[in-house]
Parts: structure tokens; sequence; C-alpha cells
């Protein structure tokens, strides 16, 4: 019999192998807690499991990781991007970005991306896959173990290579297990799910169990303009009404991500509308300055412009922040992300 991935059980698939042998609940959080806090390579690590039970798990499961193929640190900051192996020979890429003492893992759900946003690195690459929710969550393991102080809070960011929401099934399952206080247990304001916003997903989302903070990825205030940008996305007005409905029900505020390009969507009028479209709703905006990639026809808008554009928005509309993006230079940055294998072609 072919041997299962464990990490790919959700927490009742996991609950009901044991109930089905006969173990008391607690093995549940026992195992989860070497899976995900310990980090566990092996069976024969977990050594508060009674022997015949490790061997039961041995020869049901098995317990993979990713390996790094390449590590490229910047000369800006220290940010770190890291090529990773998957077990059918693709790549996938992820990003360790520390500032000011704090450190988020921006980690990818897709290797590749279906979508082709213009201005994207990812998408002009092309897709290969969904990934795993186990391949989600050994791209945090994988900073957890050797990156990543024992017992230091950390922050989760899905807005590496893909669209999340393409590959829900797997989001979902990831999810539950980075807020389970057994495995990760991180919490909204620790993990953000990037999506360019499908209406009928985020309300799915919204009446879910899940912890986790939402970013949609905006880009323009008129449909023309956005689906120019982004051929793949929804209804403009759709799309920001489904995530105040989400904002509301879950109190909180969605961030609405905003890359600025210089002459395309940084007009004094793109400001008044985006001022507009959010004034008093459940919304931050993140001005992301266009990070700039070989062969992409687009600019970054001068600082001038920058500060103008946000100038125009206060103080009618909600917080305003600037995400001043780290590992430009080694193509880490928002946008910038393309595995070697989609480069070979």
């Amino acid at each position: 019999m072919e041997r299962r991935n464990i990490k790919n059980l959700s927490l009742d698939e996991l609950a009901a192998y044991f109930a089905a042998l006969g173990e008391p609940r607690h093995r549940t959080r026992q195992v989860l807690q070497w899976l995900y806090q310990k980090g566990a390579g092996t069976f024969a690590e977990m050594t508060n499991l009674p022997l015949p039970l490790r061997g039961a798990l041995d020869g049901s499961f098995v317990i993979p990781s990713f390996d790094a193929i390449e590590c490229v640190r910047s000369k800006d900051d220290d940010s770190r991007k890291f090529l990773l192996a998957c077990d059918d020979g693709n790549f996938v890429e992820a990003v360790l970005m520390e500032s000011g003492g704090h450190r988020t893992v921006c980690i990818s759900s897709q290797i590749g991306c279906p979508l082709r946003c213009s201005f994207c690195r990812t998408g002009s690459g092309g897709f290969i896959r969904d990934l795993r929710s186990d391949e989600m969550l050994d791209q945090v393991l994988f900073f957890k173990k050797g990156y990543l102080p024992p017992r230091k809070r950390f922050n989760i960011v899905f807005m590496g290579m893909g669209e999340p929401l393409l590959n829900l099934p797997n989001l979902t399952r990831a999810l539950e297990i980075l807020n389970a206080e057994d495995a990760f247990a991180l919490r909204e304001k620790r993990i953000t799910v990037s999506t360019i916003g499908s209406p009928d997903m985020i309300t799915q989302l919204a009446g879910s169990n899940l912890s986790f903070g939402l970013a949609i990825s905006l880009n323009a205030t008129t449909n023309r303009v956005r689906r120019k940008l982004m051929p793949g996305v929804f209804d403009l007005f759709e799309t920001l009404d489904a995530g105040a409905s989400f904002a509301v029900r879950r109190k909180t505020r969605v961030t609405l991500e905003y890359v600025l390009i210089d002459g395309v969507n940084d007009s004094d009028e793109d400001a008044s509308r985006l001022a507009a479209m959010t004034a008093g709703r459940p919304f931050k905006i993140n001005l992301i300055p266009f990070n700039e990639w070989e062969g992409s026809p687009f600019r970054t808008p001068p600082q001038g412009r920058l500060d103008h554009f946000i100038g125009l928005l206060l103080p009618g509309t909600p917080a305003v922040t600037v995400r001043r993006s780290r590992g430009r230079d080694i193509n880490a940055a928002c946008g910038q992300l393309r595995a070697r294998m989609i480069d070979d072609g």
C-alpha cells in the first residue's frame, strides 16, 4: 500500500485515523506538535508515542519536506529568496523578509500563475499546477526550522506565486493547520491572503471559521483599466462589496492593494475615484510603487507623483500606507517572483 502524506490530512482526518486505531484523542495533539512545532522529519522522533503506534504511522504515512536549491540574499535589505524543490521535479519560490526585528514569510500557492496579469512577472511565465496543502505548510516549516528564531512571532503572507483562491481546497486545509493551537497557532493578524478577489469565494470564506486577514489586489479604479491589467478579474464594484461584507462580518478591515504604475493608474482622476469608492467603508489602502522587472513595459512613478497621489487621498479615505517592497534587487518583491523552471522553459 502506498503511504500517504500525513501533512495533507485535515484535523478531522487525523483524528479519525487515531480513532480507528482505538487511540486516545490526545494523539492528534501530540502528532500535530511533533510535525508543526518541533518539525519532526520521522515518526521515530515522536518519542512520547508508543512504539507500536510509531510503527503503524510509519507504515501508513510519509513526512516530506522541501530542499533548498538556491538562496539569493538582497544587498539592499535583509530579504532572502529561496528556490525550493518539489517532489515532482518542479520548483517554487518563497521569500523571508526582515525589518526592524519583524519577520515575514512570503509563500506561494501555485507553481506559476494562470492569471497573466500584465504587470506581474510570475504570470508572464505561465502556470504549472496548484500546490498541495502540505507544500504550502512546508514553505513555512522550511523557514521555521532553519531561519526563524524559536518562539518568536512571525507573519505569513500568501503573496508569492499564484492566486490563492484558485486553489481554495488546499488553501483552506493549510489555513486550518496554520490556525490550529497545537500546530502553528497563527491567527488573523499573523496571516494575510492576497487575491484578485472572487466575490463568491470571498463570501464563502467570510462564513468560515478560518482566521486570516484579506487583501484584495485592486490596482485600478475602473473596470476597463483593471481588466486590461488583470484579464482574470471579476467586476470591480462587486469585488469591493464582497470585501466590505467580509470586513463587517469579521469585524475587521480589508486591505486594498494598489500597485501604482506610471501613466497607467496614477492620475488625479484615479486618486479621486479611489477616494470616493472607499470613503466610509471598512478598508485600508496599501499603495505599492510598481517593482520593475526586465521585459516589462511598465515603470515606477516618480516619488513626487506618489506623494501627490497620497495627498489627493488624504484625509477623506481610510488608512493609507505605502509598501516599500523589499528584495527588489533579487526579484523577490511583489510581482517579481518567477521560479527558474519557468524561466528555463
